[in-house]
């Protein structure tokens, strides 16, 4: 059993970060065309600001004792997306999602936090998170996403994580390439209140697929990008999965659904106490991954962690 697995096994709650995109483009007031949040890795002060984001997340899992999975900056960073941002060198795939990786292996260490802090490698859709149109059919998906899924797992990574996905095909296809890179792996299709992805798949014959049908199936699944009152109607829809596979959600702080979100021009960050009471219900209810996805922050991350474990907070380092 990998060492993540295992946590995972034994803590009562697994934090996860928050947003990454949303604050630099709105906190730090930086551009960042397509969601290519690895960018800022390559200048100096765009490190310091993907620097502060991290460190604060990494913070709150220290003050309250708690593990927590944190996501590469890497979820462009598949060799479409890095070309549209000027990196089509052939090493280009292996340099980018190596030096994510580094990256945050290095903030760990400068933290001494490497017990409690559970690097995923981070794979995102090869066009759209919300909209399935375009997206590759699984046999496409799978040839796509390889690279950057081996160039992760060789990075050192302790897991691999898909987020954001519309498509019931292209996350088949992501899975079967994480499967053969021999690493635990977690899924996090987007759907909507009605429990399906975006492309009308009910999300419980989306699990009941990939878990059937690839070599190793996922470590779990998580629902990203919605808000929790999204999430609590989703799991009463028929669409739901019959069996519990589903382990925790990345939540949005607005109620909008993502389609509408994503053509806001403000951040939409809701309240961070408010935030955490539902994130906490679902925890009650049987949910054990819990962190945060657009327009939240540290402040979600810190509230939720504060109604989670309740312990006085140890000092900042």
């Amino acid at each position: 059993m990998s060492r993540f697995a295992d946590r995972l096994r034994t803590a009562p709650v697994l934090l996860a970060d928050g947003g990454i995109e949303t604050r630099l483009i709105y906190e730090f007031h930086r551009p960042l065309p397509d969601f290519a949040s690895f960018l800022p890795l390559f200048t100096p002060d765009g490190r310091a600001d993907l620097t502060a984001i991290y460190r604060s997340y990494m913070q709150v899992a220290l003050d309250y004792d708690l593990p927590m999975q944190v996501g590469t900056p890497t979820w462009r960073a598949h060799p479409e997306g890095l070309a549209r941002q000027g990196f089509s060198a052939p090493e280009d795939v292996d340099r980018v999602n190596g030096e994510a990786a580094a990256f945050l292996r290095d903030l760990r260490g400068e933290l001494g936090a490497e017990d409690k802090i559970f690097i995923a490698g981070v794979v995102g859709p090869r066009r759209d998170g919300y909209d399935p149109h375009g997206a590759p059919d699984a046999t496409a998906a799978e040839r796509y996403h390889t690279p950057q899924a081996r160039s992760l797992a060789a990075a050192g990574v302790d897991l691999l994580y898909a987020p954001t996905f519309a498509s019931s095909d292209e996350l088949l296809g992501v899975a079967r390439a994480f499967a053969a890179c021999e690493l635990p792996y977690v899924l996090a299709p987007v759907i909507g209140a009605d429990g399906r992805l975006p492309d009308g798949t009910p999300l419980g014959d989306a699990i009941e697929h990939i878990d059937t049908t690839v070599s190793t199936p996922p470590l779990h699944f998580l629902i990203g990008c919605v808000h929790p009152s999204r999430f609590a109607e989703a799991e009463a829809a028929p669409a739901w999965p019959k069996v519990a596979r589903v382990a925790g959600l990345k939540a949005n702080a607005s109620t909008l659904p993502p389609e509408e979100l994503d053509k806001l021009d403000h951040l939409d960050e809701g309240k961070p106490e408010v935030f955490a009471d539902l994130m906490a219900a679902l925890h009650a209810r049987g949910l054990k991954v819990m962190g945060g996805c657009c327009g939240t922050s540290d402040a979600h991350i810190r509230a939720l962690a504060q109604r989670l474990a309740k312990p006085e907070p140890r000092p900042a380092f």
